[in-house]
């Protein structure tokens, strides 16, 4: 069920630029950096991991050179907290509004929609272990610099909010990556 999901949502990211005026503008990417775990600590002491590191693969097309979309996968490595672990990947979908300069440079802005995956064993998150599916929002920062007309560094700076297992309900996972992206069309 998911995957037909998931392939809808990029048929859909993909012809979006059909319908507008402007040319066709595409882009996939991936990133590299860290994620940092809005959470209490558990009060049995032992490993209490804030921070690790984390990545995602992005795709997306533009409407023009200001409005757009994206969706992209993210996982981090495992967080050690209290004596158990904490799992998180997710699928985010989000609209990007940004302001294009140079050859294939922009800042923009990003706000969407994720499903989350997160699993936790031990006392993880306060003593709740477990898995917990669910849908919760995202938003965030960009920039990237164009270093040819194709290719560019990017760097994001991202705020998640999905749902963890138990009574700990959403969580903030802030991540800040670099990253680079080929863009396609036009």
């Amino acid at each position: 069920m998911g995957s037909r999901v998931i392939a809808v949502l990029l048929g859909v990211a993909f012809s979006l630029p059909a319908l507008a005026q402007d040319a066709f503008y595409g882009h996939v990417g991936a990133s590299y950096g860290r994620a940092r775990l809005d959470a209490n600590c558990p009060a049995a002491g032992g490993e209490c991991d804030r921070t690790q590191n984390a990545w995602k693969v992005f795709a997306g097309s533009r409407l023009n050179k200001w409005v757009g979309g994206e969706i992209g996968y993210l996982r981090a490595d495992t967080f050690k907290r209290g004596g158990g672990d904490t799992d998180l990947q997710l699928i985010n979908l989000g609209l990007l509004a940004g302001i294009p300069f140079g050859t294939n440079s922009a800042l923009f802005a990003k706000g969407g929609l994720l499903w989350g995956h997160t699993e936790a064993t031990g006392l993880a998150l306060g003593g709740d272990a477990g898995s917990q599916n669910g849908w919760g929002p995202s938003f965030g920062l960009g920039a990237q610099i164009g270093v040819t007309k194709g290719w560019a560094l990017r760097v994001d700076a991202d705020r998640y909010r999905p749902k963890f297992p138990g009574n700990t309900g959403r969580q903030n996972l802030d991540t800040v990556m670099l990253g680079v992206q080929y863009t396609f069309g036009n």
